[in-house]
């Protein structure tokens, strides 16, 4: 049977059912571990990983196409069963692979509104995806980017409208599952509401059921109804379905230990078939809760399938010891074992798990695509002086400063780009405190552009300019240059830190397709037609006129 185009999973099929009966107890076992390996290891290093166990996949960290090929096929060479391998090609696939057709962040795609370029990002992913090896996606991001201080969300995730989340998911889905690469709608139950990072703690989504299946739910449903094959469940406590003991609800159970939420609900309630695969299962959201002798068999017991970065011999053991002291049952394990094997034939691999080929000339219109989205996404939230177009050309001179959260993701190139037209450029950054011109120095600048980059950067909570830095950006904003340009190549929402910003352009990624946009929008060569994927009043939104409804020292009420 196909859905939309691609089968679905079928955990009775012929060739499921032969194989699971071929299989020992611990090959079972195994089927249900993920672990991850960057793509440099040695052999050695590979050997001591496995530990003797056949996992029934394997997470592939960033590398070059050579090198994720042969690591795909190393695997494969050593496992009876083929492997699922996944890779985080949540845009495209040039964060992966590096040598590969680099993609804006998905808010940008969210910025087109196009779900044409939506399926063309997904069949980029595929295509270069399993020309690597790499046969699953953990992406599209489907959750709300409803909290501007979400340092999770935001740029990873398409907006914050269900309906254009909705569109541009099942656009995507179908691009990378109609080119035989499974898609995974993330994070269950929905993160994009809480101000904190999951890598540190389990974060809230605080919507009643009601809420919850109109937002948070809803593109869930969606994809389900329209066929993905893998759901992949985040840290995230839903106490509004699942409260615990219902102390309060930063202890109510992340969804991954909640067998509310992933079996009841998910399965039961919203009737999702595929496959269900934890977030990593190393992340303080989830070990928070527990040693991992208590977690391990507490994700199977809430109904997930595989556990994501699972250390083989410590996992193994543990699932081992909790079927022989009763805890779990062979038969669930089989029940997952039948689900992961179904999608690995849904994928082709029980005939072919070799690297596919790659026609070059299907590279190059990934390459345009991926041109159209940076051009198509760039968003002017305002220009109160009608600056714009500006002239930057040979003897130009333009002060360059850069604000990152994390300078390893920058927008360099762009400085080079200004360069090669003949632009006379002096860089700073926001390590440089207290080295800017004063304000009657600046004047001797045509132009003073200030780039941000601040995106999703995991364990560090951080997705808005913080530090000493920012009084050299006060200082640049008071100056009042006639030519002030701010750029922000991630979150959209800088312009609330900075509201008083005479032009502010929102580009979303700090892809180089996007810094070449962004130059060409600046000299009036293309038109801003982005539309903002996120109401940029929102930060506005939890700011009360009535004031805060605060007890007073010794009153037991509210006034």
């Amino acid at each position: 049977m196909q859905v939309n185009g691609y089968k679905k999973l079928d955990t009775s099929s012929e060739w499921v059912e032969r194989t699971l009966a071929d299989m020992t107890l611990d090959q079972k076992i195994g089927q249900l571990l993920h672990p991850c390996i960057q793509s440099s290891a040695s052999e050695e290093e590979r050997v001591e990983m496995l530990a003797g166990i056949e996992p029934g996949g394997l997470f592939l960290f960033a590398g070059h196409r050579k090198e994720l090929q042969e690591m795909s096929t190393w695997f494969q060479g050593h496992s009876s069963v083929p492997l699922v391998i996944s890779a985080d090609l949540e845009n495209g696939p040039g964060k992966v692979i590096e040598d590969a057709t680099s993609f804006p962040a998905l808010m940008s795609l969210g910025a087109t509104d196009d779900e044409e370029l939506a399926f063309e990002m997904g069949r980029a992913a595929a295509l270069e995806g399993r020309s690597c090896g790499i046969h699953w996606s953990f992406g599209p991001v489907v959750d709300i980017s409803a909290n501007p201080l979400n340092p999770g969300t935001n740029t990873r995730g398409f907006g914050d409208d269900p309906d254009l989340i909705v569109r541009l998911s099942k656009a995507t889905i179908s691009g990378m599952q109609e080119n035989r690469l499974c898609a995974t709608v993330k994070h269950f139950p929905g993160s994009g509401f809480d101000d904190r990072d999951a890598h540190i703690c389990n974060t809230i989504n605080p919507l009643h059921m009601d809420q919850w299946f109109a937002l948070s739910g809803r593109p869930f449903q969606e994809a389900i109804d329209w066929g993905v094959w893998s759901v992949m469940i985040g840290h995230i406590s839903l106490p509004a379905w699942d409260s615990g003991d219902h102390a309060h609800m930063q202890f109510s159970p992340p969804a991954t230990l909640s067998r509310r939420i992933v079996t009841d609900l998910l399965r039961e309630r919203m009737g999702f078939k595929g496959v269900i695969i934890t977030d990593a299962l190393d992340m303080g959201g989830v070990t928070s809760f527990g040693l991992f002798e208590e977690i391990i068999p507490g994700v199977i017991e809430a109904g997930c399938d595989m556990i994501l970065f699972s250390s083989l011999k410590r996992d193994f053991e543990i699932l081992k010891q909790s079927i022989e002291n009763g805890r779990l049952t062979e038969a669930r394990i089989e029940e997952s074992v039948r689900r992961i094997l179904s999608l690995k034939e849904a994928l082709g691999l029980h005939e072919d798990r070799s690297v596919l080929p790659l026609a070059e000339e299907v590279s190059e219109q990934f390459e345009n695509t991926s041109r159209l989205i940076a051009e198509k996404a760039l968003t002017l939230v305002v220009d109160r002086k009608n600056v714009l177009p500006l002239k930057l050309d040979k003897g130009v001179r333009v002060l360059s400063y850069h604000i990152r959260g994390d300078p390893e993701i920058n927008v360099n190139t762009f400085d080079d780009l200004l360069r090669e037209r003949g632009v006379d450029v002096t860089h700073f950054n926001e390590q440089d405190i207290g080295k800017l011109p004063k304000a009657d120095e600046l004047l001797e600048y045509d132009v003073v552009l200030v780039s941000a980059v601040f995106e999703p950067s995991w364990g560090t909570s951080r997705i808005r300019p913080a530090g000493n830095y920012m009084r050299d950006v006060w200082s640049l904003i008071t100056s009042h240059h006639p030519r002030l340009v701010f750029v922000s190549y991630g979150s959209p929402y800088l312009n609330y830190e900075m509201p008083h910003l005479p032009l502010v352009i929102n580009a979303y990624s700090p892809d180089l397709n996007t810094q070449k946009a962004v130059i060409r929008l600046l000299t009036g060569e293309i038109e801003a037609t982005g539309t903002s994927p996120v109401n940029l009043e929102s930060p506005y939104l939890f700011k009360s006129l009535e004031g805060l409804r605060y007890p007073l020292r010794g009153s037991t009420r509210h006034e």
